[in-house]
């Protein structure tokens, strides 16, 4: 005949379960949380299509105790307004992770806001970088001609410039360079391509790595 647990040991071993279910693992407890510009932020991607993903960096409102992000607004200069699902959410970020969308991987480093996509077949398309202090993204410039951000400025390749996106006919280089219409949508020529949501602000591609200044850190 099997021994009977008593009362007490049975208490003992459901305190013991109720405990291992209210506290948080140790490594999620030190993982501090993602901030950008001393605000508490919420990285997610989203797949758009086989060839395209969303990241979107999200402020966290802090409401009492319900913290929620911050929605995107809308400006008119989408089709489509609604996304699927994101494949990953983030507010704190331990160790490196890689979320596979479409034909992409997108691979985040634990150390820095860094973003580094590739082909899933480990060709390395994009890197982005997001500094935490200020919020400029820099990404890399490549060795091809950079198309894109709409009619007028410095014709078929944007590569040695720096565009304030400024909408437009100003007499400075109109003969050559045209009226301004600016689109942050970015051609590279090598395979990539990328379009910036919001904010608005600031592409410099004087160097090996280009920069996008948002108007503010915030």
């Amino acid at each position: 005949m099997n021994k009977q647990p008593d009362r007490r040991q049975v208490l003992k071993g459901v305190a013991v379960a109720c405990a291992a279910l209210l506290l948080p693992e140790k490594e999620e407890t030190a993982e501090p949380s993602l901030r950008v510009a001393g605000q508490d932020v919420e990285i997610q991607v989203a797949p758009v299509s086989e060839h395209t993903a969303r990241l979107t960096i999200f402020p966290v409102k802090h409401a009492l105790d319900d913290r929620q992000v911050m929605a995107v607004t809308g400006d008119g200069s989408l089709v489509q307004d609604a996304w699927g699902a994101p494949i990953l959410k983030l507010r704190s970020l331990g160790r490196a992770r890689t979320v596979k969308t479409g034909n992409l991987r997108v691979k985040i480093s634990s150390n820095l806001l860094a973003f580094a996509f590739e082909s899933v077949k480990g060709a390395v398309l994009q890197n982005l970088k997001v500094d935490k202090d200020t919020g400029v993204v820099s990404f890399a410039t490549g060795n091809t001609p950079l198309l894109g951000l709409g009619e007028g400025g410095p014709q078929f390749d944007r590569r040695g410039s720096t565009d304030r996106m400024h909408s437009g006919q100003g007499g400075y280089q109109l003969r050559t360079h045209g009226g301004r219409v600016p689109i942050p949508w970015l051609i590279g020529t090598a395979g990539w391509a990328m379009f910036i949501h919001k904010p608005f602000g600031t592409f410099d591609f004087t160097g090996a790595e280009s920069k996008f200044q948002p108007p503010s850190p915030d």
